[in-house]
């Protein structure tokens, strides 16, 4: 059975909400959530940490504010053990504010219930769809790749590709709280986004969906929202994340087995003769020691068994047996990969022995011309 997938998201409720699901309870698990947050927040300075946010009540709300502010995420990103990292950019929707020398954080709706914008000196707003956020944006989406190309995740990152939904499932629109202008605005603003994040992001870590499931629910925890969906989203959501990933990560296992056979290899086994011993060398190639072990036979018989050791050569004393011998050579990998490879034949037998006159001489050896099996 799969382990479960190790689920770290940064975005909003459109991402979050597919744990809520029976579906998603055995296949996935989350790590952390970071929520009420541009993108464009990342790649600016902090700001100092304004007393209003002690005001929020919700501990959740306030951590989340918190964390944006000191872009926390980014640096959090090297201590988190994750598979795999989702985001979606339906919180690009919040404006910013923007203080001298790079500092910037999000105006999400908890901070500017706290208080925060009617403090006399914060009056630096960049609207979200305006070209100077995206700019900032930009910015952020670069720092973010960056940083995770730097850590060797990119290839965990993926892309919730939703918009706004222009429908609740009975047909009603989301007036007066969003105008169908404003759901347009928001929309084609998301699909420069989205497309900005393709020059960097492969179509195969995208989750893709078709507009129907994009459809507002009208019994949605949260209430009625554009982005508040159908259950059957957050359905095929769970069934993209789980099975993309499960098959990226059978791919890279086949992938590995291969590369693995193809690093550890023998390239051939010597089996020589000196004195009284047989000697048998493995000449093999590996990026990393291995553990040997030989069978020796003598006219097809298994006469000798030497169990795994560090050693590639061994040498083991015959006498004076004559007969057609041959090794077997054992060749385990540090990945529990098993190769084996059979010898050149060698015939022993006594030089120049003439029946009834005198001891043997010793063995002399011929090499057979046969081919060793596979």
């Amino acid at each position: 059975m799969n382990s479960p997938i190790r689920l770290l998201i940064f975005g909003s409720c459109v991402s979050r909400d597919i744990l809520n699901y029976p579906q998603a309870k055995a296949q996935l698990v989350l790590v952390d959530y970071y929520a009420r947050s541009s993108i464009a927040s990342l790649g600016a300075r902090p700001i100092e940490m304004p007393h209003a946010v002690q005001d929020i009540r919700s501990k959740f709300q306030r951590r989340m504010v918190e964390r944006d502010i000191r872009k926390d995420f980014v640096n959090d990103l090297a201590r988190l053990q994750f598979d795999v990292l989702l985001i979606d950019l339906i919180d690009e929707r919040f404006n910013l504010y923007v203080e001298s020398e790079g500092r910037a954080c999000t105006l999400s709706s908890e901070l500017v219930c706290s208080g925060f914008d009617k403090d006399s000196d914060r009056k630096s707003s960049i609207y979200s769809g305006s070209e100077e956020f995206w700019r900032l944006w930009e910015a952020g989406w670069v720092t973010l790749v960056n940083r995770l190309r730097c850590l060797g995740l990119l290839d965990r990152l993926r892309v919730n590709q939703v918009f706004w939904g222009t429908r609740t499932e009975n047909g009603a629109n989301f007036e007066p709280q969003y105008t169908s202008s404003q759901i347009d605005s928001a929309n084609q603003f998301l699909d420069r986004l989205y497309q900005r994040v393709a020059d960097d992001i492969p179509s195969g870590q995208f989750l893709r969906f078709n507009h129907g499931l994009l459809t507002g629910s009208t019994g949605h925890k949260w209430g009625i929202s554009p982005f508040h969906y159908v259950d059957a989203y957050y359905q095929a959501a769970i069934r993209q994340l789980c099975v993309g990933y499960w098959l990226k990560n059978r791919i890279m296992k086949s992938q590995e087995a291969v590369a693995s056979r193809a690093d550890y290899s023998i390239d051939k086994v010597n089996l020589e003769h000196e004195g009284n011993e047989l000697v048998v060398t493995v000449v093999f190639k590996a990026p990393q020691t291995g553990q040997f072990a030989f069978h020796v036979f003598r006219n097809g018989v298994q006469i000798h068994t030497e169990w795994y050791s560090s050693k590639p050569v061994l040498r083991l004393g015959i006498k004076s047996e004559p007969g057609l011998y041959r090794a077997l050579a054992f060749f385990l990998t540090p990945n529990g990969e098993r190769v084996t490879q059979y010898s050149n034949p060698l015939f022993l037998h006594p030089a120049g022995e003439t029946p009834g006159h005198g001891p043997k001489k010793p063995l002399q050896a011929v090499h057979e011309v046969a081919s060793a099996p596979s």
